[in-house]
């Protein structure tokens, strides 16, 4: 198993404490900065989920989001308000860091003592959350 430095141990906490904070305050920019595109996409898809079940123009803005920036800058102001308003303090304690490779780490934490884990990858010198960090490559 490789062992992962306190340098990289350091800058996922800060992207777990960021990610967080994003997500409290409805930073999108911020969330968007610190995490794959594709991730960043799935977040604003599950964000999106209840709005989208009531609101077609929404659910198809969801849709379209994926190739086209328009509506993906809309989904985005649409969101941000949303997400803020369900934000919430969590007590989050670091459990452990797990290496899936010389690129990809799994970060288990407890947010309200509930075990959950964030996924990370690093491409081109930078850390990155990315949720398909997670699975098997093969």
């Amino acid at each position: 198993m490789t062992v992962i430095d306190n340098k990289t141990q350091d800058t996922l906490l800060e992207y777990l404490t960021l990610y967080y904070s994003a997500l409290n305050s409805g930073d999108l920019e911020l969330l968007s900065s610190i995490m794959t595109e594709e991730s960043y996409l799935i977040t604003l898809d599950s964000f999106g989920f209840k709005r989208a079940f009531g609101d077609k123009n929404f659910k198809q803005l969801l849709k379209d989001m994926h190739d086209d920036k328009l509506s993906l800058e809309k989904v985005e102001n649409v969101l941000r308000e949303d997400i803020s308003k369900e934000s919430k303090e969590s007590k989050i304690d670091i459990i452990r860091y797990e290496s899936n490779g010389s690129s990809r780490i799994t970060l288990h934490y407890n947010e309200d003592v509930h075990p959950k884990k964030l996924y990370f990858s690093n491409s081109s010198g930078k850390w990155e959350i990315d949720y398909k960090a997670g699975r098997k490559k093969g």
